[in-house]
């Protein structure tokens, strides 16, 4: 699985944040925005890309590519960067100053690296991944299953079932895009929005 970088805070991504006292909720904005679905939420740069390193670990251990112990060892590393982002926020004031939010962005570049190392027998990342929006909200969902559970809001069946349903969109994704030489047409790419919108709102509805 290739790293995924998210460097806007415009990407839309629908997320349900657990209260602040819970250790697996996020930290940044979360603002609904006027006129979008009731589940669909703005996260900021930092609470995305948290979600989308706990997804690509999740992803990772589901394929073979990391072991228990590995995936273990990274969520613990995700751990302390929120527990770093959230120390942050509480001494500025609800949100990270410039400097915090570029150390928090070293941080997860460098667990971004070892994410793909481990997943990849030492290689290193490459430095231009070419990341699809569907692939990116694949892996953004797997970790809001992932945070949800640990979070307490979904139990172990629950998780089970969302994440094969995310297994079979991750399925769809890779047969069109081999029959389309890599790319997803604009209809498949609607048709897969569609699903990736669905799954998102039984998340939401079912936390």
């Amino acid at each position: 699985m290739t790293p995924v970088t998210f460097n806007s805070s415009s990407i839309q991504q629908t997320y349900a944040p657990a209260s602040a006292q819970n250790p697996a909720s996020l930290s940044g904005s979360s603002l609904q925005a006027p006129g979008q679905p009731a589940d669909s939420l703005h996260l900021s740069p930092a609470a995305l890309r948290e979600t989308a390193l706990t997804g690509r670990v999740a992803a990772d251990a589901e394929t073979g590519s990391l072991t228990s112990g590995q995936a273990q060892q990274l969520y613990a590393q995700v751990s302390s960067i929120h527990s770093q982002i959230t120390g942050d926020l509480q001494a500025d004031g609800g949100t990270l100053s410039t400097t915090d939010a570029q150390a928090i962005q070293q941080s997860q570049n460098q667990l971004s690296q070892t994410i793909y190392s481990d997943a990849h027998d030492g290689a290193a990342a490459p430095s231009d991944p070419n990341v699809t929006r569907a692939g990116g909200r694949d892996v953004v969902e797997a970790g809001r299953i992932v945070l949800n559970e640990k979070a307490g809001n979904l139990s172990g069946a629950q998780a089970q079932q969302f994440g094969s349903q995310l297994s079979g969109i991750h399925q769809q994704i890779a047969t069109d895009e081999q029959a389309n030489g890599g790319t997803l047409s604009s209809t498949e790419a609607q048709a897969i929005n569609q699903l990736q919108n669905q799954l998102s709102a039984q998340l939401t509805a079912d936390r």
